[in-house]
């Protein structure tokens, strides 16, 4: 596992201030043991010794102070008050976890920088530059490429198949399809479908060849009407086929072109009542279901099936490994026309963001007490050496300034005292 260099260099800081902290108490002990061994012959020497000893004294006591945040200086466990850190690691992590959901997962805080950051705009900006649009459509190849191989294993493909055959068995397609009809039939919208239907039967009865088809069954039907037509030589049955379209093409116009025609009425009546059958015919929706059944238990739509999705998956991985990829410069097409509709359209843009902020705010508050409580139980899953090593680590070398500057100030401290006192006693 790879060290973060970070660490290393905090370390290492660390160290150094440690060592400078130290240092300087051991300068002011040698001092104070040299100015006290000559000040009788250097009467000065006691303002040195002043400052060496108040020096000592302040560099000890924050040294004590600093330690005790950490752990039991000298490891003297019967003095109260020392290694706070470790003692409160609980109440450090609750108190850690008020503190960022508070400040940092408020939703008005969370809102507030979101806001400031534009997320339409920026996701316009970013997809306008052609490398992008490349780089989602690489991701895309590499997602569809991942898929197929993936359901190419016989276990994902039979897992599937079952999961979808077991889903659709268990639906009720008489109540859909009834749903689906009810949807059709408002505003008589289904009427469309009987337009469609009666344009397409328009068109058939006037070519020429259905004509033809029809005076042909007319006179394998009608023998006697053949033989009279060949006798007299009128072409009855050609007669007869254009007479029976004829008249098919005038009742298909007259139901056209007429809105409350007898035919159109039996439709309704026809859709209404098989809407009815399909939700409150048991026989009816048994029908129904057993053509269910019977078409997902049929080997040949298996088949057709299963031959249609080789024939797709063996096109689109043969397309996935050339270049240029149809698939690829299609997602790289939708990509960039996405991108330039959505950057030509401000309102859009506006539209995204407060979908976005609207979002947010139910999110922030279900989740920033997951989050908090991870970051609460992550403290108190710590050792307390690991919990002391890493605080340390962060703020131990800016806190050794505090032994530092004892030292020095105490040393200011004791000097003052001391000419003062001098003075004094003069």
């Amino acid at each position: 596992m790879q060290q973060d260099p970070g660490l290393d260099l905090r370390d290492v800081k660390l160290r150094r201030m440690k060592f400078l902290a130290t240092g300087m108490l051991l300068i002011a002990a040698v001092i104070y043991v040299l100015a006290t061994a000559f000040k009788l012959q250097y009467p000065w020497l006691f303002y040195v010794a002043a400052f060496s000893e108040a020096a000592m004294i302040g560099a000890i006591a924050d040294w004590f102070a600093v330690v005790a945040l950490f752990r039991h200086p000298l490891n003297l466990r019967f003095i109260p008050h020392t290694a706070i850190l470790p003692r409160s690691k609980a109440r450090i992590a609750e108190g850690l976890s008020d503190f960022i959901q508070q400040n940092f997962l408020s939703s008005g805080a969370v809102v507030e920088r979101i806001a400031a950051f534009h997320p339409a705009q920026k996701l316009c900006a970013w997809l306008l530059k052609p490398q992008n649009a490349e780089t989602v459509a690489k991701y895309a190849i590499r997602l569809l490429a991942y898929g197929l191989t993936a359901v190419d294993d016989e276990r994902v493909r039979r897992f599937l198949l079952q999961a979808v055959k077991d889903t659709v068995m268990k639906a009720d397609v008489a109540a859909a399809v009834a749903q689906v009809l009810d949807i059709l039939t408002k505003n008589q919208r289904h009427h469309a479908l009987l337009d469609e239907a009666l344009a397409g039967l328009d068109d058939l009865l006037s070519r020429e060849d259905t004509r033809r088809f029809i005076s042909e069954e007319v006179a394998r039907s009608a023998p006697l009407l053949k033989s009279i037509s060949d006798l007299l030589h009128l072409n009855l049955d050609e007669k007869a086929a254009r007479k029976i379209v004829d008249v098919a093409l005038k009742k298909v116009s007259e139901v056209r072109q007429n809105r409350d025609h007898e035919i159109r009425q039996r439709f309704d009546a026809f859709v209404a009542q098989f809407i009815v059958k399909l939700k409150e015919d048991e026989a009816t929706r048994d029908k129904v279901h057993h053509m269910r059944d019977e078409a997902l238990e049929s080997p040949a739509l298996g088949r057709y099936v299963g031959e249609l999705w080789e024939e797709f998956r063996t096109w689109l991985s043969a397309d996935l490994n050339r270049r240029p990829s149809v698939v690829h410069d299609r997602v790289v097409g939708m990509v960039d026309s996405f991108a330039a509709k959505l950057d030509a359209d401000s309102a859009i843009q506006q539209w995204i963001d407060e979908q976005i902020l609207t979002a947010i705010p139910p999110l922030v508050k279900e989740h920033r007490a997951k989050i908090g409580k991870f970051i609460e139980d992550q403290i108190n899953s710590w050792q307390e050496k690991q919990l002391v090593d890493e605080l340390e680590r962060h703020i131990g070398s800016d806190l050794q300034y505090i032994r530092i500057n004892g030292t020095l100030v105490g040393g200011l401290a004791g000097l003052l005292i001391a000419s003062v006192t001098q003075y004094l006693r003069l």
